[in-house]
């Protein structure tokens, strides 16, 4: 089989479960944290991950307007 394949599937299936285990965290979390400030905290993690993933492959990044 395609190595390709075989990572697609393998990563499909880590985002499906990260997703599917969201619901579980966020239900617990939310007693503890107001949901809008969860919201921004996650785009700040987000962000975080992105930036430095753009940085080890590199990417060249331009804002035109």
């Amino acid at each position: 089989m395609n190595s390709k394949k075989i990572l697609g599937s393998i990563l499909l299936s880590l985002s499906a479960c990260i997703w599917g285990g969201m619901f579980v965290v966020v239900k617990d979390v939310v007693s503890v944290v107001h949901p809008l400030q969860l919201v921004w905290l996650r785009y700040l993690v987000a962000i975080i991950f992105l930036i430095l993933f753009s940085i080890l492959k590199r990417a060249k990044i331009s804002i035109t307007s």
